[in-house]
Formats: structure tokens, sequence, C-alpha cells
């Protein structure tokens, strides 16, 4: 069986959930009997792909311009649909929700997954989920067209049905996995620790994310212990997150660096912790990573996460500061709860994997045939 997938989320992102999922899943498709999976792609700066050894051009990867995505995204569509007028395959999955294919689609069956419905749930509060404002008629129309739709948690699921009234038995459940390389921390060894304690904050700082909400919160506990905030990836600080680490006089203990997963790696090894205050996640990787690398979690009790930590993590509502104040010196001053959350992280993680994300996916695809 041969699957096509297109284009989009490899031209639109250079890295990030979305694009890690599928370079995830076709490496895997393309290592297993009887299955292929083909990506027709011209260009691409994904790092994702290139750390599954994919073999795609780069596209003027140290020149910046205006138009420059739109000019790889187009370049790619072309590439695509000259695969998918070849007719050369047995079923189509997207990795993203532009509809341009669906002309092209020949009566072939149309997998899609939905990582997570923020636009849905959140585009009447945050402005920066309207700049998009097609997305949300795009998954619509996908969730109608397609023969089966893949959500990445229940929550994901019960909100599907919900926002968009699709059949229950249409979707099905297929959790993500981990991606960082085998430990190299023993089990029964602690990781080296770094020599200022501090908190890692993880990903983009988009406003549903909660990170002014969450420094707003944590900032006495950051003076009171010299802790740190160190926020890893996600791009420079903005003006108006600088205006507010400045009118909290916490200059000095709150800090942004550029990631890969290597360092990202190291830094969940010497945190303190990892804090998650996220309003809503589709799935939640960063919490997989964090057990991956024996760091306890402090995350808000929302959407899918609890459905992913299990109790394997300290859960805070993050609309009540002295809840988060409070899990954050539980860690610090309880080396045997610590222990504990870092030892049922561990657990945890046994129960999500990229091989298990492949097969129930290679499962769906065949009741398909």
């Amino acid at each position: 069986m041969k699957i096509l997938f297109d284009h989009q989320a490899f031209s639109l992102h250079t890295y990030g959930g979305v694009s890690r999922y599928f370079s995830e899943l076709i490496h895997g498709i393309n290592h297993t009997p009887d299955y292929s999976a083909a990506l027709p792609l011209l260009f691409s700066n994904n790092i994702h792909l290139k750390e599954k050894g994919f073999d795609i051009n780069n596209f003027l990867l140290n020149k910046e311009f205006r138009r420059k995505k739109r000019l790889i995204y187009e370049i790619n569509k072309f590439y695509t649909l000259s695969a998918l007028k070849k007719k050369q395959y047995d079923i189509l999955h997207p990795t993203y929700f532009d509809s341009y294919f669906i002309p092209y689609l020949n009566r072939k069956p149309l997998v899609v997954t939905f990582h997570d419905m923020i636009h849905e749930k959140f585009s009447n509060q945050f402005k920066e989920l309207t700049f998009d404002q097609g997305i949300i008629a795009r998954k619509k129309l996908l969730a109608n067209q397609a023969d089966r739709i893949i959500a990445v948690s229940e929550s994901t699921k019960r909100d599907i049905i919900e926002l968009l009234d699709v059949n229950p038995e249409k979707i099905e459940v297929i959790y993500h996995g981990c991606s960082f390389p085998p430990s190299v921390i023993s089990t029964t060894e602690e990781p080296d620790r770094a020599p200022n304690p501090y908190l890692l904050y993880v990903g983009s700082r988009h406003v549903y994310k909660n990170f002014n909400g969450m420094l707003s919160a944590i900032y006495p506990v950051l003076k009171k212990y010299k802790l740190k905030l160190l926020c890893a990836g996600g791009g420079a600080f903005t003006e108006s997150e600088r205006q507010l680490i400045l009118s909290l006089k916490v200059d000095d203990l709150v800090e942004q660096r550029d990631i890969n997963d290597q360092i990202l790696r190291k830094l969940y090894q010497q945190a303190t912790a990892f804090i998650f205050p996220s309003l809503y996640e589709g799935f939640g990787i960063p919490i997989l990573e964090a057990f991956d690398c024996q760091c306890p979690c402090i995350i808000n009790d929302s959407s899918s996460l609890p459905e992913v930590a299990g109790d394997a993590a300290l859960y805070v509502n993050f609309n009540e500061p002295d809840s988060l104040i409070n899990a954050i010196e539980q860690i610090l001053s309880n080396n045997e709860l610590k222990q504990e959350l870092i030892k049922k992280g561990q657990e945890r993680l046994l129960e999500f994997s990229w091989e298990n994300t492949v097969d129930r996916t290679l499962k769906l695809y065949k009741e398909l045939e």
C-alpha cells in the first residue's frame, strides 16, 4: 500500500509538533514491510526531515525575504499536484488544511489528522488566532470530506465532535510519541544539575500558551529563591514581553535561549521543573520530553494535558497564582515528591511511542482498503 503525503507542513514550518509528527510517521511507514510513504517535496528547510534522514533540498536557508514561505509553498504545491495527477497511490494523507487537492482525489480514500481545535475554541478571545481567517472553514470542509479522521487525544476528539458535528465513529484517537534519542541517563543516577537552579518553559509564547499569566504568577517565587525562568525556543522576547519582565523587576532572572534537540534535552535534564501553563493543547509533546529527561512537571489542569501526563505531574489551576507557587515550593523542598514524579514520568512514557503511532495508523489505513 502506498500512502501519499503532501507538502504543506514542510513548506510552512521549519520545526514544530505538526511537522515532527509527519516526519516520524513517514519515516516509520517507510521502515515497515508492505507499506510505503511518498512525500513529493522539492524544497524544505524543516529540521525534523533532516533529523530523520530525508534527502530534501534546502531553500535559501540563510536568506530571509518577503514571501519566501509563499514561494516555497507554491513550488511544492505544484510538485504535489504532479504526483496526485499520476494517481499512483492508495491513500492521501495531507499534512495541513489547505484543500487544494480535493479536485484531484480520484476517489482515493482521504485521511486527515487533527492536532487541536485551538482556532475554533479561542479565536474569539485571542486576536493572534484571527490572522488566518479561513482555517476554520477549511478544517470543517476536510472533516466532512475525510474518510477517516485521526485525533491526537480523546480531548481533541471530543472537541471535533462538539465543534464540527462529526460522527464519532469516523474519528480514531492515535497518540504521539517522543522523538528524543534514547536517554543517556541511568535510571539509578541523578542527572547533572545546572549551577543555578531554574524552571523551564518550552516553545512558543502565543497568548493561549499563557506565558504572561504564568510569569505574573511566579515572579515572587523567582525573587524569593533566586530561581531563574529559562525559556527554550519560541524566538526572542517581544517588546511587550520585555516590558512585562522589566515591570516585574526580574530581568536578571528570565532568559530566552534558541535550541535544538541536543540543547533542549540538556535543559530538561538540568531543570528544577518543567512548567506547562498552556490553556489548551491538542496533545502536549513537551510533557513526554520532560518525562524522558527525568524532569518533574507542573502543568495546567486543562484540555489534553491530564490525559497525557496521568498521575506523573503536579496539576495546578493557573488562574490561582498561589497554587502554582505552592507546587514550585513543593518540588524545591520535597525531594521524595520530586523523585516520585520522575519515576512515574518514566513509567508513563512507556505508554507513548512513535512505533505505536505508526502501527495504529497503518491499521487505520488497512481498514480503508
